[in-house]
């Protein structure tokens, strides 16, 4: 077969034919995009879920229960009320006040505790830093060693759940999947909702 010739401006025209239909084609599927999110943001609360908890309002927010408290944000990985359920030991009369202004040290093998000590009471310490117990091994030899002299919040394994204070120390022991919640309990109580 014999290829018909194409004049110059015949090609043109064919190239520019084809560039409409790509670009209609690409402005279709961008409407499409914008229609897609605007339906979908159709009928989604703007504000946050929340639970009461004595008599406080706690907000989902980010995944996690906050609750405003003056000038004050905390964050609490569990409902307050899952918290409040959970079989547990509590002896503590330590408030947060204590610790304003002050060094806290904290030893501590649960990351999610750990730093959700810090994110909270960070906001009112001088400083928060990692530490060993004198008398107990310790497994990073950067870390200084403190005693119950010193505030020291010991998070450990335990087959109890239970917190408790002996001087300056508080301990929050329990099992590994309670220890977080075991954290929220010790928090929730510093902070004088409990």
């Amino acid at each position: 077969m014999i290829k018909k010739l194409e004049s110059k401006s015949d090609k043109l025209k064919k190239e520019r034919r084809l560039q409409f239909i790509l670009a209609g084609i690409l402005i279709f599927v961008m409407l499409g995009s914008v229609f897609g999110i605007v339906a979908d943001s159709f009928g989604k609360s703007s504000s946050n879920e929340g639970v009461s908890f004595n008599g406080q309002n706690f907000i989902t927010e980010n995944g996690y229960y906050t609750l405003t408290l003056g000038n004050s944000k905390f964050y609490f990985s569990f409902d307050p009320n899952i918290v409040e359920s959970l079989i547990k030991q509590v002896n503590l009369s330590r408030k947060i006040s204590s610790y304003a202004g002050q060094e806290v040290y904290i030893l501590s093998n649960n990351y999610p505790s750990y730093s959700e000590i810090v994110q909270n009471l960070g906001q009112f310490t001088l400083r928060i830093q990692g530490a060993c117990k004198e008398g107990e091994e310790c497994l990073d030899k950067t870390l200084p060693i403190k005693t119950c002299n010193d505030n020291l919040i010991v998070i450990k394994e335990s087959t109890e759940n239970k917190i408790y204070e002996t001087g300056n120390c508080v301990y929050i022991e329990g099992k590994d999947e309670d220890l977080l919640k075991l954290t929220d309990e010790f928090l929730l109580r510093e902070i004088g909702i409990k």
